[in-house]
């Protein structure tokens, strides 16, 4: 049999609420990403600034692995399609600095998500995994990634259009 995966985030004063979810959205509160991508978004947007530039909240998200499976190796994440409009940025990280576990968000420039544009292509991907995911001694997760959307004062205004983000992985 096939493992099952999940994206998983992290959200909230640490040590956080974990919870899988299908989409991940980058906001201007520190909360879950919804079950849609439009309802959070409209609730909790990230605005065009007068000068200098807005954040949205480092999304804390890493992939979860359920089902039958031996060993999961060789994680990695990057975009795979969507434009990334003018005016705003995406950073994203593996958290590989001391500590290695979840942080609360915060919605100022964000250390641990890298820096500006670093959202990883098929070209540029943002390994993940530090070694085997095996679940007789792990906990099926991969290691965070930090997100954080990055709107400078040249952006346009309105919803942007989905960006598409893949976990990949090695399976037996």
């Amino acid at each position: 049999m096939a493992s099952t995966f999940k994206f998983n985030e992290t959200y909230g004063t640490s040590p956080g609420t974990s919870v899988d979810t299908s989409y991940v959205n980058l906001l201007s509160a520190d909360t879950s990403s919804g079950t849609d991508a439009t309802t959070k978004p409209a609730a909790w947007p990230v605005i065009i600034p007068v000068s200098s530039y807005s954040y949205s909240y480092e999304r804390w998200i890493r992939g979860h692995w359920t089902g039958d499976f031996t060993s999961i190796s060789n994680v990695y994440f990057w975009k795979q399609s969507g434009t990334i409009p003018s005016g705003v940025k995406i950073k994203a990280l593996k958290k590989a600095t001391s500590p290695t576990t979840y942080v609360t968000p915060i919605n100022t420039a964000s250390t641990y998500a890298g820096t500006d544009g670093n959202e990883g292509t098929t070209t540029n991907d943002i390994t993940t995994a530090t070694g085997s995911i095996n679940p007789a001694y792990a906990s099926n997760y991969s290691d965070y990634i930090v997100m954080q959307l990055v709107v400078g004062t040249t952006a346009t205004s309105g919803v942007t259009s989905d960006l598409v983000y893949r976990f990949g992985w090695d399976e037996v």
